[in-house]
């Protein structure tokens, strides 16, 4: 049988064949990792979508159960407690989530952190071992001009208010009957569910469980600590943002704020999703 090697050559690969076939085998695995990588990313969204979808569905029954009111964002009462909308929503927030009858205490506080949100807690909350919170409610300013709540109001939908907390602080004589027919934002006075904010993501280190820090957010731009979790790492630079209807949308925030609004650091020129007054 005739030998179709040529002269002076062994079979087998010459070194530049070699070459090729190992920059080949790179290129291959980085494509790998890439795809890899890729239903991760897509998983994070979609898991923090169904969180939110379960606390949409709580709100309902929270604001079905105390005549329309929606919760407040905070309360810091003077013995040093306080309450976050959390607080308010876990009763109703078990009634719905897939944990519905378990004796896990802490079944509901999964559907609070988003897998994307990598930020660890703060060293207070680490020294207590508190959970971090992912979600924030969207806050009201308080401000005189947006007061008493209404439909008016062009800022955001959580009521907060520290109640002489730790001693300090007293609060007006206005917001002391917070137990009765108190202040507060109902449904009634949303005349754009679909398109008002309830809660937006909040990756930041003080946003604990059941605490009032990091329980609110009033600006596009304290969405995540960038030093710590770049915006464009998640979700590509979008965050999922639940409407008081129940509807969630992943968005980048320059699409929340509304035609006469700027996400930026100042919260008085967000408009849009972001306040009870409608067409903004």
């Amino acid at each position: 049988m005739k030998n179709d090697v040529a002269p002076g050559r062994e079979a087998g690969f010459t070194r530049g064949e070699l070459m090729v076939v190992v920059g080949l085998l790179v290129l291959l695995v980085g494509v790998g990792a890439l795809l890899l990588n890729r239903p991760r990313t897509k998983s994070a969204a979609v898991v923090c979508k169904d969180n939110l979808r379960q606390l949409g569905a709580a709100l309902a029954i929270y604001t079905r159960d105390n005549d329309t009111r929606l919760p407040y964002a905070f309360l810091m009462r003077s013995n040093p407690s306080q309450v976050s909308w959390d607080t308010l929503l876990r009763p109703a927030l078990r009634a719905t989530a897939p944990e519905a009858g378990s004796t896990n205490a802490a079944a509901p506080s999964r559907l609070l952190h988003c897998p994307a949100d990598t930020i660890a807690p703060a060293a207070w909350a680490q020294k207590y071992k508190l959970q971090r919170r992912t979600y924030a409610m969207t806050r009201h300013n308080m401000s005189p001009q947006n007061w008493p709540p209404g439909s008016g109001n062009a800022t955001g939908l959580g009521l907060n208010w520290s109640f002489g907390a730790l001693g300090t602080n007293p609060p007006s004589a206005k917001i002391f009957n917070f137990d009765g027919p108190q202040a507060a934002v109902r449904t009634g006075m949303i005349l754009q569910p679909a398109e008002t904010l309830f809660l937006a993501e909040r990756a930041w280190t003080n946003n604990i469980v059941a605490n009032a820090a990091g329980a609110w957010i009033d600006r596009a731009s304290t969405h995540t600590e960038p030093a710590l979790l770049p915006v464009e790492t998640y979700h590509r630079g979008r965050f999922n943002y639940l409407q008081v209807d129940g509807r969630v949308e992943l968005l980048s925030p320059a699409q929340t704020v509304g035609p006469n609004g700027e996400a930026g650091d100042d919260p008085k020129r967000h408009a849009g999703m972001w306040t009870i007054k409608a067409n903004d």
